[in-house]
């Protein structure tokens, strides 16, 4: 039977109260404009720039800013700052703030190519997508990651992975030119989703307020993050704990859980899948040691695999 872990009532309603006043703020993400390599068209250019946006805009973790909107927002601000120089009240309230991103993301078409074969009497083609993205962040304006995606199955028995790899079948061509281009598009979201968990990875704290046991290991628990950046029942999370080395702040893996339930923007139950007996264990020790010292670093989760595929 489970047995529920709940700390003086007190306390838990002053946490939910403190959790729930919370206000949640996405970071701001500007999409630059694209490039594209010599000889391809714009209208690719700007098909993989929008298939981009649209990943991103999946996970629901960002404040997606347009770089062309942001353009016309530079402009009407420059328009009413000069406005409220001649004592134009309402211009001088109403200007925008442009310069607010946390990051930039850039991006380049490499290659975005057809090629027909002839599959059974009839004309099939293939595809080969080449892109580039560079993730800055705002603050240091240092890159955070640049990374480099192929795709391509290039023809029926092409190979992909070398000698060792896996030889594609006729349903890896497709019927037109478009559908071939569809085809590599649509590869896009894996590629985004991926390079942002591994990158700018989503993070929360483990609420130590209220947990669930059975026989010494923990079943389920709360975290503080939910709708409000992108939280989606079956995500998956590591749990993790920090350990000072050498003087500094690192964090070791000690569990894992997949979301269950999301509540509210700032409040998830899950499922603990991994590790259980070891986070009840330092779910225990973290409550003796806040008790002490309130400065205590939680016991934080990290986004490992999104669930929006």
């Amino acid at each position: 039977m489970l047995k529920r872990i709940i700390t003086i009532a007190f306390a838990a309603i002053v946490s939910t109260t403190t959790i729930l006043a919370q206000e949640v703020k996405k970071p701001r993400l500007l999409i630059e404009n694209f490039g594209c390599a010599d000889g391809l068209s714009n209208d690719l250019r700007d098909m993989l720039r929008m298939n981009v946006i649209s990943a991103i805009n999946l996970t629901e973790r960002f404040e997606v800013m347009d770089a062309n909107t942001q353009a016309i927002l530079d402009q009407e601000s420059t328009r009413r700052a000069s406005e409220s120089a001649m004592a134009d009240r309402t211009a001088r309230t109403g200007i925008i703030t442009t310069k607010a991103n946390n990051y930039i993301l850039r991006g380049s078409l490499l290659t975005l190519t057809t090629q027909s074969t002839i599959v059974e009497g009839k004309t099939r083609y293939t595809y080969s997508l080449g892109y580039s993205i560079t993730l800055i962040d705002v603050d240091n304006s240092k890159d955070i990651a640049s990374e480099t995606f192929s795709h391509g199955t290039g023809g029926v028995q092409n190979i992909i992975g070398g000698t060792g790899g896996k030889i594609l079948n006729q349903l890896s061509t497709y019927a037109s030119e478009a559908d071939a281009i569809n085809g590599g598009l649509s590869c896009i979201k894996n590629d985004i989703v991926n390079f942002l968990i591994k990158y700018l990875p989503l993070e929360g704290e483990v609420i130590a307020e209220d947990y669930e046991v059975k026989k010494d290991k923990i079943e389920a628990c709360y975290i503080n993050i939910g709708s409000g950046l992108g939280v989606k029942v079956g995500d998956y999370f590591a749990i993790l704990v920090a350990q000072v080395r050498a003087g500094r702040t690192i964090y070791q893996e000690i569990g894992r859980l997949k979301i269950k339930e999301v509540l509210d923007e700032t409040l998830s139950y899950c499922d603990v899948t991994k590790g259980n007996k070891v986070v009840y264990e330092m779910m225990e020790e973290y409550k003796t040691m806040l008790a002490d010292d309130p400065n205590t670093l939680p016991i934080i989760v990290r986004l490992t695999k999104g669930s929006v595929f």
